[in-house]
């Protein structure tokens, strides 16, 4: 194994200039920094991470906790905050609770143990009180945990009143929601009930129909598809997130049922799966970009001791049109 000592030889500097830009203390010049690098890389030299966190204290570790990284909303915020956070130093723990507070609760305790600088969490299947008393750095993403933890989300009243506009250019009589489950705590679900409202105010009747998440597989969703049209056979109009409302398109267009004059559909995500559908879909986009950012410079100035616990709603939010409305 390659020892400190080595590297040090190899750079030509001594074992004090190494450890100083291992850990980023004290003025190095820039030329410094390079040699003592490449003599890292050349020897392979790995760092004991745990010397260098015990000297620091702190281990260059983040923890993200979600409900399923299959889910496309997470799909595309966790490769974004893993980019981001490296860039800053930082590795990431992925765990996935699989909506299951047990999962939850044991991710938690091994954070705890692996002694994380801090967390970012997008499940919420504890007591607010559990999440109050974590005692490290917290951010939450798109689910609202405690008044002490600031939440990071899309301006989803935004994205609601967006979404239902454009069922009223298109003068839709009668529009489904088919929304998750209503009982987690997320600010996202702002978006059905400004929905909701919008339609009803243009007389146009809104239908709400709860998905439970954790009750369904993603291949089921075309089969909940073909119920709620069964049931309601007068829709004409459909919103939902991209999965549900691919899922909804495929059972359409299998039932020969045409796109957009008899049915509109208009999505929410804006992630790959949006922009993957044929025919091209009118959907609401999210700006991934700018969550992961903002999730990361939350967390990384409360890691820095700052305190932060406002809500921070971007309103960058967009409707794309497509071939569905």
């Amino acid at each position: 194994m390659v020892t400190i000592k080595e590297v040090a030889k190899e750079a030509g500097v001594s074992i004090t200039t190494v450890s100083r830009v291992m850990n980023d203390r004290g003025y190095i010049s820039v030329e410094t920094k390079e040699k003592v690098q490449n003599a890292m890389a050349a020897l392979n030299y790995q760092p004991n991470q745990l010397a260098r966190s015990f000297h620091n204290r702190r281990t260059s570790y983040i923890g993200l906790l979600i409900p399923d990284v299959a889910i496309p909303f997470f799909t595309e915020m966790t490769e974004r905050i893993e980019t981001r956070l490296r860039k800053r130093g930082y590795k990431l723990f992925l765990c996935n609770s699989k909506d299951r507070g047990s999962y939850e609760n044991e991710y938690l305790n091994m954070l705890f143990q692996n002694k994380v600088d801090g967390i970012i969490i997008g499940t919420h299947m504890l007591k607010t009180e559990q999440y109050r008393a974590i005692e490290m750095p917290v951010v939450a993403l798109d689910v609202t945990l405690s008044d002490s933890i600031p939440t990071i989300s899309s301006d989803h009243a935004k994205g609601g009143r967006l979404a239902a506009e454009e069922f009223v250019r298109n003068r839709c009589k009668c529009v489904i929601q088919m929304q998750g489950d209503v009982n987690v705590k997320t600010p996202s679900f702002i978006r059905n009930s400004i929905f909701a409202e919008i339609l009803k105010e243009n007389r146009i009747r809104c239908i709400d129909y709860s998905l439970k998440r954790n009750e369904l597989r993603r291949d089921q969703y075309y089969n909940e598809a073909k119920k709620v049209f069964e049931e309601y056979p007068e829709i004409d109009g459909v919103f939902s997130s991209d999965l549900v409302i691919a899922n909804v398109m495929k059972y359409l267009l299998d039932s020969g049922r045409k796109i957009p004059e008899e049915v509109k559909l208009v999505g929410y995500d804006g992630g790959d799966i949006a922009k993957l559908m044929y025919p091209t879909l009118t959907y609401v986009e999210q700006p991934f970009d700018l969550i992961a950012d903002k999730v990361v410079e939350i967390l990384i100035r409360k890691i820095n001791g700052e305190k932060i616990s406002s809500n921070i709603a971007l309103e960058d939010i967009r409707l794309v049109k497509g071939m569905t409305t």
